[in-house]
């Protein structure tokens, strides 16, 4: 069942991934949350929530290969979804966290929700580079949002993303070669989360949080690194009763400053030079065409046997 809802990895959301492990593998990243204005003052903020299953990828780097951990990604994507309920009501919200035998077996739910979570996905990896545009509120996700909502009687949703990656001994040991000793290859968890509001399918919110732990946490301690995770994520995801305004900034100047702020790693840049990179570079020559066929030769056809010359 579980195997039906997780979508398979598009390019763009494959892209997503290796630019977030692209991003936490250099240093430890600082939690990070984006919100419109409105969100902020209540007008809209989503005050029903509803958790949909977060998707996760677990990544296990080896030595010369990478591993794909399956059943390690949807411990975590349980524990995920565990946390940001509890922590989400603590703040003074209704919340309602969705399993994926719910989703199942609400009618309805399953077809709105693969669809909703391929086109996150595509609006994922625009915020992931630029996340200052959820301020502006220049994301959406459209309709199905609207759809889900009003099928789960909910004022929103939170979406979320979770990217795990864990070392093997022998990539430790490869990064301390290579780097003479002077860089280690960090354990983490990461999610990002965000929150769509319910009428329009606006993305109000972004929310990024990040574990550093070892593999061993990864592997036997799924909830409170989840836990952890979620915490730094929403820790400044205003209360329920909380308002906060903003004063109106001119958006030029605002976008001014976007220009002149420094990325937070310049792995983002390596990513995006890479990528452009494997882009330029000019298609595999084909192989050869295979020799065609030569007709057969025709058999040598028998040389007719001597009769004997009868006798006179």
């Amino acid at each position: 069942m579980r195997n039906h809802l997780r979508i398979s990895l598009s390019l763009s959301r494959a892209l997503t991934l290796a630019f977030l492990a692209c991003l936490c593998a250099t240093a430890p990243a600082l939690a990070k949350q984006y919100m419109t204005p409105a969100f902020l003052a209540k007008t809209p903020r989503p005050m029903s929530l509803a958790v949909l299953p977060p998707h996760a990828e677990f990544i296990k780097q080896q030595a010369v290969m990478t591993a794909d951990m399956v059943k390690e990604a949807q411990a975590l994507e349980d524990e995920g979804a565990i946390a940001l309920g509890a922590q989400l009501q603590a703040k003074g919200y209704t919340v309602r966290v969705l399993t994926l035998k719910d989703v199942e077996e609400t009618p309805g739910l399953k077809a709105l929700v693969m669809t909703l979570n391929s086109r996150y996905d595509e609006e994922w990896s625009k915020i992931l580079r630029k996340p200052r545009e959820v301020k502006k509120g220049r994301y959406s996700v459209g309709e199905d949002v609207v759809k889900v909502c009003s099928l789960l009687k909910v004022d929103g949703l939170v979406v979320s993303r979770v990217v795990a990656v864990a070392h093997s001994g022998g990539r430790q040991a490869l990064t301390l070669i290579l780097s003479a000793g002077r860089a280690y290859a960090q354990d983490y968890a990461r999610i990002g989360l965000s929150v769509l509001e319910g009428k329009t399918g606006h993305v109000e919110g972004y929310f990024e949080g990040v574990k550093n732990c070892t593999m061993s946490a990864l592997l036997n301690k799924q909830a409170k690194v989840m836990g952890e995770a979620v915490e730094d994520a929403i820790d400044h995801y205003p209360g329920a009763t909380e308002i906060k305004v903003v004063k109106n900034a001119p958006e030029a100047t605002e976008a001014a400053s976007d220009e002149t702020e420094k990325p937070d790693d310049a792995a983002i840049s390596d990513f995006e030079a890479a990528l452009k990179g494997k882009e330029s570079k000019p298609p595999a020559p084909e192989p050869p065409p295979a020799p065609e066929p030569q007709p057969e030769t025709p058999p040598t056809p028998a040389a007719p046997e001597t009769q004997p010359s009868p006798s006179p």
